[in-house]
């Protein structure tokens, strides 16, 4: 299980090492982008010109400043959080965005948040930005093209939402899908297992209950993963271990 702590100083060290924001940066080293990358990227933005000029001033500011190129990576600001999370093998999807990662999470108030936790901004229905909480009132966020990533406030953010990354998971009983009138296997156990598939890049619906629909996603996490099992779509021991889930029935 991956210490907290840990995850939070390798966010840090982005933040250290002056990375700047690139539309779909996924942490692209700036010395080795070129200035047709940069535009490119860009391409897709809302402001295509404009935007890559304002990359290229930053990388001209980098560059001012003796900030180290070779180092500084290009993120935006999900794949700056993607980017920490598939470091640790916290998830292994495919790029998401912010609110993306929101629903994938358990949204939480902005006051109880705990290191780890993610912060966001947007509206009710739909989150456009993304940071980590580090602790002590402090976030932090690829923030944009002319910030790069940076520290802020928790003050500054509206929204949270927790994980199942840090936690210590355990399952006590099999899943499966009912037979007959039986009503199906629901708890916080199930949601556990559904956010584990999505973190592994097998979504399905994050509703604690175990419907067919998460049956599928099992039965094609177990294929890809190569599990010998008794019963494909079953989450029990091989299953459960393999999602990272600790398998506790005796």
């Amino acid at each position: 299980m991956t210490n907290v702590k840990d995850f939070i100083a390798y966010m840090r060290s982005k933040y250290l090492n002056h990375c700047a924001y690139l539309w779909g940066g996924s942490g692209q080293i700036v010395g080795k982008t070129t200035p047709d990358e940069i535009v490119k990227a860009e391409s897709t933005s809302d402001k295509p010109k404009i935007n890559a000029r304002r990359v290229l001033a930053f990388v001209g500011k980098m560059v001012e400043y003796g900030y180290n190129l070779d180092v500084a990576q290009f993120f935006d600001c999900s794949g700056y959080i993607i980017d920490g999370l598939e470091h640790f093998g916290l998830y292994n999807g495919p790029d998401i965005r912010a609110d993306d990662l929101y629903n994938l999470g358990s949204p939480i108030s902005i006051k109880i948040a705990q290191p780890g936790d993610l912060v966001f901004l947007g509206s009710d229905t739909k989150k456009t930005h993304v940071g980590v909480y580090a602790g002590d009132g402090l976030c932090y966020e690829c923030k944009g093209r002319d910030d790069g990533v940076v520290m802020s406030n928790l003050s500054d953010w509206k929204y949270a939402a927790r994980f199942t990354w840090f936690q210590n998971l355990r399952l006590s009983k099999k899943l499966k899908v009912p037979t007959g009138s039986k009503a199906p296997t629901a708890g916080t156990e199930v949601e556990d297992v559904q956010r584990a598939l999505c973190s592994h890049g097998f979504p399905c619906k994050v509703s604690g209950v175990y419907t067919t629909n998460t049956a599928d996603a099992v039965k094609k996490f177990q294929k890809a993963a190569k599990l010998s099992v008794m019963s494909y779509g079953v989450v029990a021991k091989k299953t459960t271990e393999a999602l990272g889930i600790t398998w506790t029935k005796k």
